[in-house]
């Protein structure tokens, strides 16, 4: 079946929690960022009874459960139980998402590895759908979130990985809005298809909604599908908007099966790689600061996200979900 891609932000806020913009507002503002659908989740609240479009964008129920052990959103369906919830113990987390899941929402776990607001319960005793990688512009913890998300894939489990601004407001004048996009795989454009291309891992997330973009296929095959292992087969790369300087590693489960650094931007870069071994094949782009930058962001993490890192590394750029290989 053919299928669209479609790009949105699955992670935002209004004045309903703890954001400056009203839904009315934040809409517009999603409108102009040119998404075509997006996901609301104020904090033990929900500002959208039942999603609904809003002209061409759709506007999709969710809402962040927030205790401090953790946060996680909650897609498609509304939370079964009235606030204020008791979340304090994996007790307390398990019921609440075990009632969210019989509804038929998607669950994705937030910035797990968050510095300052971490999910401190065992990550691996909750059946999450998802995984929010990469959480508001990129930074440190995101690369712990992203290690943490290989290392399932590696043990063979399936967990898709999102990424979400976490959209308050923009600060000194940076729009933070769509930083990072997510762009959905989707049989059409309803919260149905959306939030089940989702969850089947149909998604790359990149760093604005203007931003690079990763095409990776296999054949017929595209990123959420699994594929029979043979000899011979290639992954074909396409990656729109490519810029100087950037670095494309493509995995064959832990292995870099191609490296690239790009000598110069390019509108339109391709290229085909042989798959070595059964498990997963996935793309990212990432990028570096130059010395300067890269003192001035490590201040900037420690200043304003409380990170303990003593200097920051490479950081991604774009990513893929898995093609899976039997």
């Amino acid at each position: 079946m053919d299928r669209i891609w479609l790009k949105g932000d699955t992670h935002l806020h209004t004045v309903n929690s703890d954001g400056v913009l009203t839904k009315g507002q934040l809409v517009e503002a999603c409108k102009n960022k040119g998404f075509d659908f997006m996901i609301i989740t104020d904090h033990n609240f929900n500002s959208v009874e039942k999603s609904y479009f809003d002209g061409d964008i759709l506007v999709i129920q969710g809402q962040e459960i927030t205790g401090e052990p953790g946060h996680v959103n909650i897609w498609g369906k509304k939370v079964p139980v009235e606030p204020p919830y008791a979340l304090e113990t994996k007790e307390d987390y398990s019921n609440i998402l075990d009632l969210c899941r019989q509804t038929g929402a998607v669950i994705s776990v937030n910035h797990p590895f968050c510095t300052m607001c971490p999910f401190r319960l065992k990550l691996e005793d909750y059946p999450f759908d998802c995984v929010e990688v990469w959480n508001t512009i990129q930074h440190s913890d995101n690369m712990k979130n992203r290690d943490w998300w290989v290392k399932q894939l590696l043990l063979g489990k399936h967990i898709s990985a999102v990424g979400g601004s976490d959209y308050h407001k923009d600060y000194f004048g940076l729009s933070l809005l769509g930083r990072p996009t997510t762009y959905v795989l989707a049989k059409s454009k309803s919260e149905k298809d959306i939030l089940e291309a989702i969850k089947e891992g149909r998604c790359v997330v990149t760093n604005d909604p203007n931003s690079t973009m990763i095409y990776m296929t296999c054949g017929d095959a595209q990123v959420g599908d699994t594929i029979s292992y043979d000899d011979n087969q290639k992954i074909e790369i396409r990656i729109e908007n490519l810029k100087k300087g950037h670095r494309i590693l493509v995995y064959n489960n832990e292995k870099i099966i191609y490296d690239y650094r790009a000598v110069k931007s390019t509108d339109t870069f391709m290229t085909t790689v042989d798959i070595e071994e059964p498990g997963f094949v996935r793309t990212e782009i990432t990028h570096k600061f130059s010395p300067l930058l890269k003192k001035i962001y490590t201040a900037a993490e420690s200043q304003f996200l409380k990170s303990s890192v003593s200097e920051v590394g490479d950081f991604i750029w774009a990513f893929t979900n898995p093609i899976w290989v039997e």
